[in-house]
């Protein structure tokens, strides 16, 4: 089973107010050769979804908890997410 983790060279802080209706955000890169990356709304929910790490389900799970949706009304657009995250060498599988 494709379990994903974040990069080890990879450093990032977010911003999280869901709780006061705010955008959640997360300024992610590589290190040290960047370059930076925004994630904004539901992209920085999945990201911190994924600092947990987890299969795809679990990654899914975790995003639909904090997001306040239903995991099958977001499969598809978390794993999307995830693989580009993988291609832009963010995040690996472990």
């Amino acid at each position: 089973m494709t379990r994903y983790r974040i990069a080890d060279d990879v450093a990032w802080v977010s911003h999280e107010d869901l709780d006061n209706g705010g955008t959640p955000t997360a300024y992610v890169t590589r290190l040290p050769q960047g370059p930076p990356t925004t994630l904004e709304g539901p992209a920085c929910v999945v990201w911190l979804a994924l600092a947990e790490g987890g299969s795809p389900a679990e990654i899914t799970a975790a995003a639909a908890q904090m997001w306040g949706a239903e995991p099958a009304d977001i499969d598809e657009d978390v794993l999307s997410l995830v693989e580009e995250l993988v291609r832009l060498d963010l995040v690996t599988t472990a």
